[in-house]
């Protein structure tokens, strides 16, 4: 019913108007299909090479859709909540899935919940779960069971992504909600919510202890919420729709993010080995066996893999928002149309605006000729001074990959200590080459891995490991 009722809605406001002024570029008909095919990685860059910054397609139900990779036009599009919004479906999909959380919000509503788990996501926050992270990681099913018990009887080939699956959703589900998960996403987060709610109410001397301890998101989340005013506080179907929304938004983006990144230093196992002496030598730097969080956020060349990853490959390719009224879009620089030069877009209420996350992040006018090619090292010598100019609108590394404004990924800190956590741990103890098995990258709502040719829906990242000498454990 959900679906037929945005379909009929949406037909009736499908746009039979022409674009007023002057147009993006050239129309490009009948591409929808090749829009959000799985393999549509490739038509992406095939057509912002052939038409540049701003490009106007054929969307899904043959309605106008405006792909942007032009950080000025980004920057008004994520800076502007009111004007640009998410998309209809995009809001009435997470609210019948998740509840009324910060992906089922918009405008007042959205700042609001976004105003209470800032604090949440904070670094000293985020600080404090190293040990805890650490600790999943390491005793992370099936880690101990079939990592380490293969490695040992010589080099063998593991589905990395089916670990990486539950790893993530392991960290996010106790640093996130304290508790393990066994059981389906929203009963097992209405009984967690419902018993640290009873423990609050009742003064539970011990919860308040570890609440104090700064031992998991929710808890903390539900603690500033209690304390906040009236009109700030959250009602519980809010806080229970964050939990919802934070297991599903932490575990499939963590868990593609580290297939990528392992699946890239399996085939440059240079990159590999530089980097494991240099995580190595951390260890025997400091003398401990896990490294804590100033440890890892101080480690450059694990920090050029992560942020090159992230740049190149993008786990969302691209976002959508719906213009609230007619408007108008600046432009970094003027693009040519049949009407001459112009500097900015005339862009009609109802149309779809697709923010290129791939565009910008791989724009060889900001990153250099060479910006689609991965090269860790770039980001351990001054990146051109055409990065800074661009004045990319992104809270990460001058990228998109995490977004900006009001709606950007507010667990980007979150993701970033999962990842070098487990990587430091994994690159210390295993080395990892690729599989006879070729391995494709399907195009979606997040890019993931799969067996070419195989009828496997699910991701798929068969990978050959061994154990490093002198590692034998994680």
């Amino acid at each position: 019913m959900l679906l037929f009722s945005f379909l009929r809605r949406r037909l009736k406001q499908m746009p039979l108007w022409k674009i007023h002024g002057p147009p993006a570029v050239s129309f490009l008909t009948g591409n929808h299909a090749q829009m959000y095919h799985v393999g549509a990685a490739q038509f992406h860059e095939h057509i912002m090479k052939i038409y540049g910054r701003v490009i106007r397609v054929t969307g899904f139900l043959w309605d106008t859709v405006l792909l942007i990779s032009d950080p000025k036009a980004c920057a008004t599009i994520l800076g502007d909540q009111e004007m640009f919004e998410e998309t209809d479906w995009f809001i009435e999909s997470s609210l019948a899935v998740f509840g009324p959380g910060l992906f089922g919000t918009l405008g007042a509503h959205h700042r609001k919940q976004r105003k209470q788990l800032n604090p949440v996501f904070s670094v000293k926050q985020v600080r404090c779960m190293t040990p805890l992270f650490h600790n999943i990681t390491s005793q992370a099913r099936p880690l101990s069971d079939i990592l380490h018990a293969k490695a040992i009887a010589g080099p063998q080939e593991v589905d990395m992504i089916d670990w990486f699956g539950r790893v993530a959703l392991e960290l996010i589900a106790q640093g996130g909600l304290g508790h393990t998960l066994a059981d389906t996403m929203h009963r097992h987060t209405r009984a967690v919510f419902d018993e640290k709610k009873a423990r609050l109410e009742r003064g539970d001397d011990v919860f308040k202890q570890q609440l104090n301890e700064g031992k998991d998101i929710i808890s903390v989340l539900m603690q500033k919420n209690s304390g906040a005013e009236e009109e700030d506080r959250l009602p519980d179907e809010e806080i229970l729709a964050q939990m919802s929304s934070l297991v599903f938004a932490a575990t499939d983006t963590t868990s593609t993010a580290l297939s990528r990144i392992l699946y890239l230093l399996a085939q440059h196992p240079d990159v590999q080995e530089t980097l494991r002496a240099e995580i190595n030598d951390a260890h025997v730097r400091t003398g401990e066996p896990e490294l804590g969080f100033d440890a890892l956020f101080e480690l450059p060349y694990l920090e050029a893999v992560c942020r090159e990853t992230l740049r190149v490959f993008p786990p969302p390719s691209y976002v959508s928002r719906v213009a609230r009224a007619d408007t108008s879009l600046p432009l970094s620089r003027p693009i040519d149309t049949d009407g001459g030069a112009v500097s900015s877009l005339y862009v009609p209420r109802g149309t779809t605006v697709g923010i290129s996350i791939l565009g910008v992040n791989r724009d060889p006018s900001i990153w250099g000729a060479d910006a689609a090619e991965w090269k860790p090292a770039r980001w351990l010598a001054p990146l051109p001074d055409s990065v800074a100019a661009a004045r990319v609108p992104g809270l990460y590394a001058n990228t998109l990959t995490f977004l900006g404004g009001g709606r950007s990924c507010i667990g980007f800190k979150f993701a970033q200590l999962e990842m070098k956590v487990v990587l430091s741990r994994l690159i210390s103890a295993f080395r990892f080459s690729p599989s006879e098995r070729e391995i494709v990258w399907r195009f979606g709502g997040l890019t993931t891995p799969s067996v070419k040719g195989s009828t496997v829906m699910a991701p798929q990242l068969p990978m050959i490991l061994e154990r490093v000498k002198g590692w034998p454990r994680l």
